[in-house]
């Protein structure tokens, strides 16, 4: 072997681990990962929190559909809802601060 087939070698190398990471970065910034799920910003339904019980097989899924909260435990064996709750969409909206004006007082 010589130096340049070293080189080749060594250039196939890093283009083979720079694309793995390519792909890695995308399938993380897209939510392709394993336990994420990708965003849904106009669609009823959506993830608010997961929890992984176990080894990875089992979790604990909080999901939210219009008004209604549902928790569901998702397994290898299958997935059943533990409980659901109705939500106040009042209760969820962030409050405005009162800003002070130049007068002191709160506008």
């Amino acid at each position: 072997m010589n130096f340049f087939d070293l080189v080749r070698a060594t250039a196939a190398l890093a283009v083979t681990l720079g694309l793995l990471l390519g792909a890695a970065w995308l399938a993380r910034r897209y939510g392709l990962m394993q336990g994420q799920m990708p965003s849904m910003a106009k669609g009823r339904l959506k993830l608010v929190e997961q929890l992984w019980l176990d080894a990875g097989r089992t979790r604990a899924i909080l999901i939210q559909c219009d008004d209604q909260e549902h928790l569901v435990l998702v397994s290898p064996t299958g997935a059943s809802t533990l409980s659901t709750k109705t939500i106040d969409p009042e209760a969820t909206k962030p409050i405005p601060l009162a800003v002070p004006s130049a007068t002191g007082t709160p506008s």
